[in-house]
């Protein structure tokens, strides 16, 4: 059958056929270069606005970051950023064939602008300095498949305001094993490489002619045939933006040498070095492959290098911006009618035009600016009313007072960037507490309804701090109750030193209440 027939079958088996159920993405540990707010609003904002695209483009489900942790602790792994690829074998039977996002978070802060004098007269600052950012930061996210087995790699590099939504718009393209920024439509220019032979390569560039693929050709020898092992190397590869990894492959990376901020003197004589800054930190392409790919673009005019390797299940397919000179898709696995070349090829082609569930520009930045209302528990339309008790303090030790009140005002604050609420007079609140639930084993249903008639309130946030025997850690347990439907929402069990990590600590169980909160409105209002 001609290759073209194939073709026509394929494009219209791979479109009309459903797209599979999507599987979960779960939130795991971000290292922060730094202690700072901005990186602790990265963590807590991050899985819910992921949270709110995901479910808006019906892309699965999230686990986030308090539920993934339960699940690693009964497998006895640590909070980790990588794994080892025996480690990720084990994930792989808590991650429900789903993915697991990991992260790095670094800041950049400039020093303070000096003006230079001339004849003892300030000069104002040059208009030029309007569009430098005062502070960036450089998110390095770890997307790991369990599927496949397979890590793929994001940098962003954003404003702190953006930040978030940019980590979201950056991952959203990668569907399985299949990243692709935007459709590669007919109509583009191409320059292709293929392990085909002659015959097969010739009669696919006349295909891709056929469907308006516009095919540069790279030289003259380009009708000659090209073995597998060639572009095998091009697998495992880094671009720009975007990295593509085997588990086995990768090793532990060492710690980001973070450049000292430039001085803005001289009418702005650093900011080429500032600039060289955010270059070497975004940049993360091989010189060599860059190189390349800037030569192919010279020779070509091509927009877009297309390496397809059509192998059976070592198949694979990787497309180049030449303009940017970034991975824009990748793809290891097709839904081809066979394992021959043509109808792999077939499956490729039809694959690099497929978009991928997406949210407009538009979408994500209205996500990361929303505010969620609890209201759904209230007929009148007001705001939800909840109770954050101070926690209980059973270390029977003075040392720790100071804790109970901290951890509800690390709550109180990490409630009130996501959710619009009211807060339950607090001495009332914490009488009633005081009152009905001096140990754990006080929390039924019964003690839950008299706290709400008492209170008003229609959720309720508290928990028990204690000191371990074994380890003398600090053990705290937060509790989230839905005082309407007198029902558990969430809560977890974390473990830390009696030392700075005390407080990291504080805020972890803080995300966790509002994340364990908004989960469960999300899942209210589908």
């Amino acid at each position: 059958m001609p290759m073209h027939v194939f073709f026509s079958i394929l494009l219209y088996l791979v479109v009309t056929v459903s797209v599979t159920a999507a599987v979960p993405t779960s939130i795991g540990y971000f290292a922060k270069a730094s202690d700072t707010p901005l990186s602790h609003e990265i963590v807590l904002r991050f899985p819910i606005v992921l949270s709110k695209a995901l479910q808006k483009a019906n892309r699965g489900a999230l686990i986030y970051p308090n539920e993934f942790s339960r699940r690693r602790e009964k497998i006895k792994l640590k909070n980790q950023v990588l794994y080892k690829a025996d480690e990720y074998k084990k994930l792989q039977d808590i991650l429900d064939n789903g993915s697991l996002i990991t992260g790095k978070i670094f800041e950049y802060e400039p020093k303070n602008i000096v003006l230079r004098k001339n004849n003892d007269k300030k000069i104002e600052p040059s208009t030029e300095m309007d569009g430098i950012d005062k502070r960036n930061v450089l998110v390095k996210l770890y997307h790991y498949n369990s599927a496949t087995n397979y890590i793929t790699t994001f940098w962003v590099y954003s404003k702190p305001e953006t930040v978030v939504v940019d980590m979201v718009r950056r991952i959203f393209p990668l569907v399985g094993d299949r990243y692709l920024k935007a459709p590669i439509a007919a109509g583009s220019k191409v320059a292709v490489l293929a392990t085909l032979n002659a015959l097969e390569l010739n009669q696919f560039y006349m295909e891709l002619s056929r469907q308006r693929y516009r095919v540069h050709t790279l030289s003259g020898d380009d009708f000659t045939a090209l073995a597998a092992n060639d572009v095998e190397p091009l697998r495992s590869i880094q671009s720009r933006l975007v990295s593509y990894d085997a588990v086995r492959t990768l090793e532990e990376e060492p710690p980001f040498a973070l450049s000292a901020a430039v001085d803005y003197s001289d009418d702005l004589a650093d900011r080429n070095e500032y600039e060289a800054v955010r270059e070497q930190m975004t940049n993360q392409f091989a010189k060599n492959f860059s190189s390349v790919l800037k030569k192919i673009q010279a020779h070509t005019q091509a927009d877009y290098l297309l390496l397809f390797r059509p192998q059976g299940k070592k198949s694979f397919a990787r497309g180049f911006d030449l303009h940017s000179g970034s991975l824009v898709w990748f793809q290891d696995s097709f839904p081809s009618k066979s394992s021959s070349n043509e109808d792999v090829l077939t499956a490729m082609v039809s694959e690099m035009q497929r978009s991928t569930p997406t949210l407009s520009d538009e979408q994500f930045v209205e996500l990361g600016s929303q505010i969620d209302k609890m209201t759904a528990q209230r007929e009148d339309g007001s705001l939800a009313s909840v109770a954050i008790l101070d926690f209980y303090d059973r270390t029977n030790s003075p040392l720790y007072a100071w804790l109970s009140g901290s951890l509800s005002s690390a709550v109180d604050d990490s409630m009130k960037k996501i959710f619009e609420y009211n807060r339950n007079e607090e001495q009332k609140s914490n009488a009633a507490g005081r009152k009905f639930f001096k140990s754990p084993a006080d929390i039924t249903t019964a003690r839950l309804k008299e706290f709400k008639n008492e209170t008003g309130a229609d959720y309720i946030i508290f928990g028990f701090y204690s000191l371990s025997t074994s380890s003398s850690n600090i053990v705290i347990e937060s509790k989230v109750y839905d005082l309407v439907k007198l029902t558990a929402i969430g809560g977890s069990v974390s473990q830390s030193p009696v030392d700075v990590r005390l407080f990291n600590a504080v805020d972890e169980i803080a995300q966790g209440v509002v994340q364990d909160i908004f989960n469960m409105a999300q899942k209210q209002s589908k």
